[in-house]
């Protein structure tokens, strides 16, 4: 157990270092990225090429390039930008998107509750209070009622401008060329 709560503890530390203005809904959406990787996104692929290709189209984005989201599987975030700069081609990207989504942990919603509880119990434990707010719980507790994923929180949204995908480790090495 003592692995499992440092990882944790790594996972979230590491985010706040990057991102201090993060927020507990945050760190949700954090883990369960670093879970479940970009699934839900291509539940419809039609429709998640278009949202792609758009998101391409921003003016601003995060100045963090790639993250190691890898918390229960081993997914990278990849910034956009590298897309829209043409160090990562759309359609290279796409196909890790595709593949990425079997990678994924096979838990039921009910094990990522419990999952998430005790992953909550951990950060509460770790973490400044300024993470905890009002808005992150009644957006979290929703999303573990519905099954739905969270968004990003607005001081998050404002400070980073996250445009982003999630793809799996080895398509990250594939497309950015580095070994982690």
């Amino acid at each position: 157990m003592f692995r499992r709560e440092n990882r944790i503890i790594e996972v979230a530390s590491h985010e706040l270092d990057l991102h201090p203005a993060a927020q507990m809904v945050d760190l949700y959406k954090l883990f369960y990225q670093g879970t479940f990787g970009p699934r839900h996104v291509m539940e419809d692929q039609a429709a998640a090429l278009r949202y792609l290709a758009e998101e391409i189209d921003c003016s601003e984005f995060d100045q963090v390039l790639w993250q190691d989201i890898s918390y229960m599987e081993n997914f990278f975030r990849i910034n956009l930008v590298l897309v829209k700069n043409r160090q990562v081609l759309i359609d290279d990207l796409f196909r890790a998107l595709v593949a990425s989504t079997r990678i994924g942990a096979s838990i039921t919603h009910e094990e990522w509750r419990a999952e998430w509880k005790q992953i909550e119990e951990v950060l509460i434990d770790s973490l400044p209070e300024s993470v905890f707010t009002p808005e992150s719980a009644i957006a979290i507790r929703e999303a573990l009622e519905t099954g739905q994923p969270v968004h990003h929180s607005l001081s998050y949204k404002r400070s980073y401008h996250p445009h982003y995908r999630v793809i799996s480790r080895e398509w990250f090495e594939r497309l950015i060329g580095i070994t982690y």
